[in-house]
């Protein structure tokens, strides 16, 4: 597809980038997967094609249903909803708690979004809704374009519900955050289609945005209070090729955290207070200054950790890891910090439900409310493997891939389940008390389902990356999966890369390439940092090839060449980091960690409530048996060796406090459970039956403390 030529605009790119680099270092030669999916069609039979079908066929229509219901799918026809009053704003004054109604602009976006990524897809061609789907994206493209003002502006709650509100409180009010969602929702659309219509609408907004808000003298210097904007737009100019575009996308994210000369030295979103005299600032801020929960206490390049709201730290990170320079060093460094200090081992991110962010303390990840929080936010892991793709599109790098799998097999995943239905928002890893592990219908602030829809519809873009130029075909493989991709060469010629995969559950992957006969391929294939015997097979000889520095194994082959990839997949014990203050150890099988359920463990579960006292020996060994959940074949573990219950002694000195180290006294004794302990893929928990407890973390048996 040839360039996009956006709408005239009164605003020059020298207006939009005073105080920031006027040319663009390099030609934007880094795809985004929301534009290479199509290339590749995932095998209907195989693991991912049988999640894509689930999603294509129930997954999608569930949610349309749900925006119906809610009332955002009619809502850009700018009729008055009873929801409206629900913590109604006036003046972009924010209350308490935030409207429901203010995000639903972005729920429709995704939903299109999404839809728009499944029908390009033979899969999602082959919907049984497939045609409603269509209809449906007609009709809200038909409200939107109605429902725009004539400056360009296209918000539901600010046309509606509060006028004078409209763009006065960027920190709370989410229109460049609705904006974004609705733009990355057009792009999709008009690759889906070709039509302009929807991508017209959202250009005429950009405009708008444009003239309004950047660095020079008559514009105002905001940027989203919630990031979505800034990555879309840098999506938008890697389509469009419109300076313009890179130039806003690269101000939106450098201007964050600086204090204008011409605000008073004051940070924009404290100058906005001040304009529509609001003192209310959220409860996570601890004064009108404090900007950490929304990212701007300081610009990114003084940002040392990744602090507040996670999703919308983690999408900041996204649109700086897309860009050159110190910015992306600055993606770089709080990544690291992110997945280094504030990860869980599910590659859930954001550990306080507070906030629904980052603890400022690291390692502090509770598994559960008994231990002080744990979120994880499926949208937050979503973003996670959009910051990692985007690190991975720059330089190949292994921690980055398996960052990237991890988040997606287990806490991405584990996001919706697995008949299309209910959906997690936040994802523990163990319940306590009175609580279940339950699924939802839907919520009242529903970003996460359509946002894992349209994670779904888009896989195909994480699985590899290809290039081709003189006469060589640079394929770099992120993800084993099955699937089929085809390859455009400068000549227009055609090259095809298949590759049949037994991952997540046997590590066994085969390719398959062919090309011109003059051409040829360099192949980059990922070591899992949990393979063992890792090996490749081409040309009738194995090899036990050394992997590189940065945990990947490169080979080059002729044009029409076959070759295997092998590695066995043990299951792990892994133990968290000391400070987390967590003498516990979860259990992996490759990419994906494992959980305990009340349906497979009723007894012992009664037993031990939430599993709280069930512990492992750090010999405790496990063997894989098939399991079928949902018509999804997968593997699930049942311990081969003994688990042990913790019995504490009953005699004590002062209050709970038990006396160690006497002969004869044990303060805790783990007594042998004589049945197993068996555990499913962490994504597949609250799938059958009536809904249980789980555990993911469990106690570390000392040997000294077995009876």
């Amino acid at each position: 597809m040839g360039n996009l030529l956006s709408s005239p605009s009164s605003v020059t790119p020298t207006t939009l980038v005073e105080q920031i680099d006027q040319n663009i270092s390099r030609p934007y030669e880094r795809p985004h997967p929301q534009e290479t999916f199509s290339q590749t069609v995932i095998d209907v039979d195989s693991f991912y094609g049988k999640i894509r079908a689930l999603y294509s066929e129930r997954v999608l229509k569930t949610q349309l249903d749900q925006l119906r219901k809610q009332g955002s799918y009619n809502a850009f026809k700018l009729g008055w909803h009873p929801k409206y009053e629900i913590n109604r704003v006036y003046g972009g004054k924010c209350g308490m708690i935030t409207p429901p109604t203010l995000f639903w602009d972005s729920d429709v976006g995704k939903w299109i979004e999404a839809a728009c990524y499944f029908l390009s897809s033979p899969d999602g061609k082959r919907s049984s809704h497939a045609p409603e789907f269509i209809s449906a994206i007609d009709e809200l493209i038909d409200m939107m374009g109605k429902a725009q003002q004539p400056d360009g502006y296209l918000n539901i709650y600010f046309t509606v519900v509060d006028k004078a509100g409209k763009l006065k409180n960027l920190r709370d009010m989410h229109e460049m955050y609705n904006c974004g969602h609705l733009l990355e929702a057009a792009l999709a659309h008009h690759r889906y289609t070709g039509s302009r219509k929807f991508l017209n609408i959202m250009l005429k907004y950009i405009d708008l945005l444009m003239k309004t808000f950047g660095p020079a003298k008559d514009q105002r210097h905001g940027y989203p209070g919630h990031p979505e904007l800034e990555l879309a737009v840098l999506r938008l100019y890697s389509e469009t090729k419109d300076p313009r575009h890179y130039t806003f996308g690269k101000y939106l994210v450098s201007a964050r955290g600086r204090k204008e000369p011409d605000l008073g030295n004051r940070p924009f979103f404290v100058w906005e207070a001040e304009q529509r005299k609001d003192t209310f600032y959220h409860a996570a801020m601890e004064s009108l200054e404090d900007g950490r929960y929304h990212q701007w206490h300081a610009p990114l390049h003084k940002q040392d950790s990744i602090l507040g709201h996670s999703v919308r730290a983690l999408y900041l990170v996204t649109a700086a890891a897309d860009l050159d320079g110190q910015l992306l060093e600055d993606a770089k460094r709080l990544w690291t910090d992110c997945v280094d200090n504030k990860m869980y081992p599910t590659g859930g991110a954001g550990s306080v439900p507070d906030i629904e962010g980052f603890s400022e303390i690291p390692h502090f990840l509770p598994n559960g409310t008994d231990e002080g929080g744990c979120y994880a936010e499926t949208c937050a892991s979503i973003a996670l493997m959009m910051v990692s793709e985007r690190l991975l599109s720059h330089e190949l790098n292994a921690k980055v891939r398996n960052v990237m799998e991890l988040c997606l097999l287990n806490n991405v995943l584990g996001g919706a389940s697995l008949d299309g239905s209910q959906f997690y928002y936040g994802n523990q890893l163990a319940t306590c008390g009175d609580e279940i592990a339950e699924r939802h219908d839907w919520f009242d602030v529903c970003c996460c389902p359509p946002n894992l829809t349209r994670t779904m519809g888009l896989l195909g873009g994480y699985m590899w990356s290809a290039k081709a130029s003189g006469k060589v075909i640079e394929l770099n493989v992120y993800l084993y999966m099955s699937g089929t991709r085809q390859i455009t060469l400068p000549n227009g010629g055609k090259a095809t890369a298949r590759m049949v995969s037994e991952m997540p559950w046997n590590g066994r992957t085969s390719l398959q390439l062919t090309a011109p006969s003059d051409w040829q391929w360099r192949v980059t294939v990922p070591h899992p940092d949990y393979a063992v015997h890792f090996a490749i097979a081409y040309d009738d000889s194995v090899s036990s090839l050394r992997t590189d520095t940065r945990g990947f194994a490169r080979l080059s082959v002729p044009a029409n060449s076959e070759l295997s990839v092998s590695f066995d997949m043990p299951v792990r014990l892994l133990s968290p980091h000391p400070a987390t203050h967590q003498d516990t150890l979860a259990v992996a099988r490759g990419p994906v960690v494992f959980t305990a359920e009340t349906y497979d463990n009723a007894s012992l579960e009664e037993r031990y409530p939430h599993f709280a006292n069930i512990g492992l020996p750090e010999t405790t060994t496990f063997k894989a048996v098939p399991v079928e959940i949902k018509g999804i074949p997968m593997i699930a573990l049942v311990s081969s060796t003994p688990v042990y219950g913790l019995q504490e002694s009953a005699r004590t000195e002062i209050g709970s406090m038990r006396v160690v180290g006497r002969p004869g006294l044990k303060a805790k004794q783990w007594v042998e459970e004589k049945e197993p302990l068996r555990l499913v893929p962490f994504f597949a928990r609250s799938n059958r039956g009536s809904p249980g407890r789980i555990r993911t973390m469990f106690n570390r048996v000392p040997s000294s403390d077995i009876v």
